[in-house]
């Protein structure tokens, strides 16, 4: 009992504990996508509970169907005549495991017949017919932890009983693992973004909304490619509901932070046919985890095919028109604005690329697993998957990495920002190179005196423009991009000072810092600790 209790409840504590003071510790060395990470690592934990609890209902549905094979007289408490087994009809048919014959007539239940005729083509090696009855036992008695029993090790290499393992058997690949993954960020993401204090109520409502939805699409589909389905029926149709709020929900924001867009009481009605899908799908939802269970494995009187055939030709539908309605705002208002800051130009570049492929490999996903007019390709199958996680994990990067994305008034205010400025995307981008090539390999920064004015004056243009190269490429302000570079290079000093051989004052000049208390302060802002504790961090 207390071992369970460890491996159930302390282990996985223990374990992300251990991970996140690790990481604490060694915070300071992180690059920024462990850092962004370490902020995920309640997902880590997530998918660790999760896997613990589902190999436990394995094994506790395979605990229950305890078929090894006992001597005949405790076999079964029946009372019957010898005489009838040496009847040679009533031989032919009765079932013979390990030598201990079992006639079927005795056996009143026909699922248990499939499963002693099941056990003893498994004991004489006959494969297909073994997988066969084990198959007919799953179907009749809906207990799919039947397969998972050793009486079937015998047969186990062979391809019919392969074929039945990738039917119901749980797979945990790595692939299925990053979807898992993907997913439980997806939802973090959208927990963080409403929880966010300065958040854009609108556009990030709707940006959280699009990412859940991905989410539990991901989760579904989770579901659906490691059987787990069959553990968790009440997940079927799971994400049904949301087929057609992708392209609704993706377009309002998109229109939303190009075009600032004001909502209007008609634009309901692009929300009319998730109503629709709903009500189709509530009967289903309604369901008891046993009639689900029915359904999936395909015993039911009950399909899902069809409702499957019309969301999937109706989302698509609607993913085409409201994919070439962004790419169209895209081209019209975003592509060719050389008043649009960099970072937006980007981001509202990459949402209308990661769309576009989400549509095309939906379309192949579509027509290989509902039409059936291609053969499935692993490869093809998972595109649309990939992008989709791919897509979870974009916004949720640029969620920590470009927090002011998601800030309020960030999209209807900053676009005037600049308005009036002459500098054009092609000027901005050699400013850049050329603020790059100061920075890197001249280090101005070291110079103690450097201020807007100087650092103009060495790019040959004005501050306004210094300002805005800085502010759109990088996020920063002047004082913030030149105290970063020496903060950066301050840590590299002290990780390469083995003998501490530097004060701390000392490497605050170094790098163009006039005092130690703004030394201490942007080192503290900057990487989370002060020099002193970073310095001891060092020595852990």
């Amino acid at each position: 009992m207390l071992v369970n209790y460890y491996r159930e409840v302390l282990c996985p504590i223990v374990f992300t504990l251990s991970v996140s003071i690790f990481i604490k510790q060694n915070y300071c060395r992180l690059k920024e996508p462990i850092k962004i990470l370490f902020k995920f690592r309640f997902a880590f934990l997530l998918t660790f509970v999760f896997l613990n609890s589902t190999s436990n209902i394995l094994l506790a549905e395979e605990s229950l169907l305890d078929f090894k094979i006992e001597e005949a007289g405790n076999l079964f408490l029946l009372n019957t005549d010898r005489i009838y087994f040496d009847n040679i009809e009533a031989r032919l048919n009765s079932v013979n495991i390990k030598g201990v014959e079992i006639n079927q007539k005795i056996l009143t239940d026909s699922s248990q017949i499939f499963r002693w005729t099941a056990i003893e083509y498994a004991q004489n090696n006959e494969a297909e017919k073994a997988s066969i009855y084990i198959d007919k036992y799953i179907k009749s008695t809906l207990h799919i932890g039947f397969i998972n029993n050793d009486v079937f090790n015998g047969i186990s290499n062979s391809e019919e009983f392969k074929v039945l393992e990738s039917k119901y058997k749980t797979n945990l690949s790595p692939i299925n693992l990053f979807y898992l993954f993907a997913s439980l960020i997806g939802v973090f993401i959208f927990i963080v973004l409403n929880l966010k204090n300065n958040t854009n109520n609108i556009s990030n409502t709707l940006i959280s909304i699009f990412v859940l939805m991905h989410s539990v699409f991901i989760l579904d589909l989770f579901f659906y490619l490691t059987n787990l389905k069959f553990s968790y029926p009440h997940t079927m149709l799971m994400s049904l509901t949301f087929s057609f709020l992708y392209g609704p929900i993706i377009y309002f924001y998109y229109k939303k932070i190009v075009l600032n867009y004001k909502f209007k009481w008609i634009d309901v009605l692009h929300f009319i046919p998730t109503l629709f899908i709903f009500i189709a799908a509530l009967p289903y939802y309604l369901l008891s985890g046993q009639e689900k269970l029915a359904i999936l494995l395909e015993v039911s009187s009950l399909s899902t095919k069809g409702i499957y055939d019309v969301a999937f030709i109706v989302k698509l539908t609607s993913l085409v028109i409201y994919a070439l309605l962004i790419v169209r705002i895209y081209y019209k208002f975003s592509k060719n604005n050389d008043k649009l800051s960099i970072i937006k130009l980007k981001w509202q570049k990459g949402l209308a690329g990661l769309v576009s492929a989400y549509v095309v490999f939906y379309c192949i996903y579509g027509l290989m697993m509902v039409t059936k007019m291609l053969p499935r390709i692993d490869f093809l199958f998972h595109l649309q998957i990939v992008t989709m996680a791919i897509m979870v994990l974009y916004i949720g990067y640029k969620a920590f990495l470009t927090p002011k994305l998601f800030s309020s008034g960030y999209f209807d205010t900053e676009n005037y920002k600049y308005k009036k400025s002459g500098l054009t995307n092609s000027f901005s981008e050699d400013l850049k190179e050329k603020l790059l090539y100061l920075l890197e390999n001249e280090k101005i920064y070291r110079q103690n005196n450097i201020s807007l004015e100087i650092l103009s004056q060495r790019l040959d243009t004005t501050r306004h423009n210094t300002s805005q190269v800085i502010n759109e490429h990088f996020g920063l302000n002047f004082f913030e991009i030149i105290n970063k570079y020496r903060i950066e290079e301050a840590r590299l000093i002290l990780e390469n000072d083995k003998q501490n051989n530097m004060n701390i004052i000392d490497v605050a000049y170094e790098v163009g810092f006039n005092n130690k208390v703004t030394f201490n302060k942007s080192f503290k802002k900057i990487l989370s600790l002060t020099p002193t504790q970073y310095i001891d961090s060092l020595s852990v």
